[in-house]
C-alpha cells in the first residue's frame, strides 16, 4: 500500500499547550492558530482549557498587540454552584504555568521553548500579575507568542457556547481539531498522529481501547453541535499478518457538512485508489457524489461501472448527467439510503 503522506494545516512548528472565553467584550467565537490546534497538547483539566478559551475570545479582530493582561470572573470557568472552585482554579493555574510551546523548524534544525504565561510580572512593579483574587482570574500571556494570538492568517474557529459546557477534555480537544475541517467535512489522520494529538502516545496500546476511551464522550457531547461527527477506522488491507487487519488511520466525517472535494489522502492511499478516482472524474462524476458513495460502492463495483461506461463509449452523450445518475442510484442502494439526493 502506498503510504499516505502527512497533510496538515500548519505552516511551521510543533507546540504543546491547552487552548481557549468571557468578559463584557468577549466574542462568541474563538480563533485559534492552526499551529496551536495541531500541537501535541498535554492533557490538562477542563478548567485550564476554559480559562484560555476566555482569553482567546477577548482578543479582537483589530488588535495589533496583546493586552498587558486578560481578566475574567471565576464563574466564567467554574459553575457558581461548585463549592470546590478554589481548588480547581488553583490546579488550573498550576497547569497553565507549567505549559510551554516547542517552536521548531525541522528544515533548519532550529528549536526554542516558550512558556505560555508570563509569570515575571508583579503587582508591586507592574500593577498586574498572573493571579486569582476576589473572584477574578488574571492571565498574562508571554509576549513572545504574539504571532500565535494576533492578526492570524491561518486559523480555525469554534463556538464558545458549546465548548464551555463540555465535561470531557477529549470533547474539548476533538471540538478544536474538527473545527479546522468545517470547510471539507472530512479529517483523515494516521493512528499514530491521532495518538499524539490527544496525548495518548503511551496510553491505551490496543486501538479498540483507544477509540472507546477517547471518543465515546466526544461523540455524545458534540452531537448537538455543528461539529457532530462519525468516524471509521482505516485498515491496512495490504498487511500480510494473519487475523484482523491493523488500523492505520481514522477517517472523521462531520455530519452537518457536505464535502465538496475528494480528500487528498484518498489519492495517496494506493495507486489503485488514485487510478479509480481519476477515472471517475474523467467520466464527469462530481467530487460531491464520489465522496458520498465511494465507500458504499467499493473499488470492485466502481471498476465494473467504469468498464461498462467504456464499453458504451459514444452511446453516453452526456457524461455528467448519465454517469452521475448511475453512480448515485447504485450508491443509494449500496448505502441503504432512502431519501432523495440531488446530483
Amino acid at each position: 500500500m502506498a503510504k499516505a503522506k502527512k497533510k496538515d494545516k500548519r505552516e511551521i512548528a510543533q507546540m504543546t499547550l491547552p487552548l481557549l472565553y468571557n468578559e463584557k467584550d468577549a466574542k462568541s467565537y474563538v480563533k485559534q492558530h492552526w499551529n496551536v490546534t495541531f500541537a501535541r497538547q498535554r492533557k490538562v483539566s477542563i478548567y485550564a482549557k476554559r480559562i484560555m478559551a476566555n482569553v482567546l475570545a477577548m482578543i479582537k479582530e483589530d488588535d495589533s498587540d496583546l493586552r498587558p493582561y486578560y481578566q475574567m470572573h471565576v464563574s466564567d470557568v467554574v459553575p457558581p454552584t461548585d463549592s470546590d472552585f478554589y481548588a480547581k482554579i488553583k490546579k488550573a493555574f498550576n497547569e497553565l504555568t507549567d505549559l510551554k510551546w516547542l517552536i521548531e523548524d525541522i528544515k533548519t534544525k532550529y528549536f526554542a521553548f516558550r512558556h505560555l504565561l508570563d509569570t515575571t510580572k508583579t503587582l508591586a512593579n507592574d500593577g498586574f500579575e498572573c493571579a486569582y483574587k476576589d473572584g477574578m482570574i488574571t492571565i498574562v500571556l508571554n509576549p513572545a507568542l504574539k504571532p500565535y494570538f494576533i492578526e492570524l492568517a491561518h486559523y480555525s474557529v469554534y463556538e464558545l457556547k458549546h465548548y464551555m459546557h463540555f465535561t470531557s477534555w477529549y470533547s474539548l480537544r476533538m471540538f478544536e481539531l474538527l473545527s479546522a475541517f468545517k470547510d471539507t467535512g472530512i479529517w483523515w489522520v494516521s493512528i499514530d498522529e491521532f495518538r499524539k494529538l490527544i496525548d495518548c502516545e503511551s496510553k491505551y496500546p490496543k486501538v479498540p481501547d483507544l477509540l472507546k476511551y477517547t471518543l465515546s464522550e466526544p461523540l455524545q457531547e458534540l452531537e448537538s453541535t455543528d461539529l457532530a461527527f462519525a468516524y471509521e477506522p482505516v485498515f491496512d488491507m495490504y498487511s500480510h499478518n494473519r487475523g484482523r487487519k491493523p488500523v492505520i488511520a481514522l477517517e472523521f466525517r462531520l455530519k452537518k457538512v457536505q464535502p465538496k472535494n475528494i480528500p487528498q489522502e484518498w489519492f495517496e492511499f494506493s495507486d489503485e485508489h488514485k487510478k479509480v478516482l481519476l477515472r471517475l472524474r474523467t467520466w464527469q462524476v462530481t467530487d460531491v457524489n464520489i465522496v458520498r458513495y465511494a465507500k458504499a460502492i467499493g473499488m470492485e463495483r466502481a471498476n465494473k461501472l467504469l468498464y461498462e461506461w467504456q464499453l458504451k463509449g459514444k452511446e453516453i452523450q452526456d457524461k455528467t448527467k448519465y454517469c452521475n445518475a448511475v453512480w448515485v442510484r447504485i450508491g443509494k442502494v449500496a448505502s441503504g439510503e432512502n431519501s432523495p439526493y440531488g446530483v
